[in-house]
């Protein structure tokens, strides 16, 4: 991955998703739709995470991929992550750009 595309995505996202924690200096930097499914190195398609959040917890994203794909933070196969809504731990939904910017969609009110 382009070092300025991380860069980007961590400046971007600041906290991790996954628990609302400040992120790391060297966070994961997770792509949403899977490579292996035709995730490609997009701003769009990335999210920086914990990388206790990203794959060893329990709850992690790929230790409980059902919750991840409900949340945005993983996206299917036939799903386009510019426009699959983030959900973070506070409840805030985002989507994401290639320019590295953060559009509100709202706050999700629970499950």
């Amino acid at each position: 991955m382009d070092k300025k595309l991380r860069a980007l995505v961590v400046e971007r996202d600041k906290w991790c998703a996954v628990c609302g924690l400040p992120l790391p200096v060297l966070p994961a930097v997770h792509h949403r739709k899977l490579r292996s499914q035709g995730g490609k190195d997009e701003a769009c398609n990335l999210i920086a995470l914990h990388h206790h959040c990203h794959n060893i917890a329990p709850n992690s994203v790929h230790q409980n991929p059902a919750y991840s794909y409900e949340r945005g933070w993983m996206v299917p196969s036939w799903g386009d992550p510019a426009t699959t809504p983030v959900v973070f731990s506070d409840g805030r939904v985002v989507t994401y750009d290639n320019d590295g910017n953060t559009h509100t969609e709202g706050k999700h009110h629970g499950w």
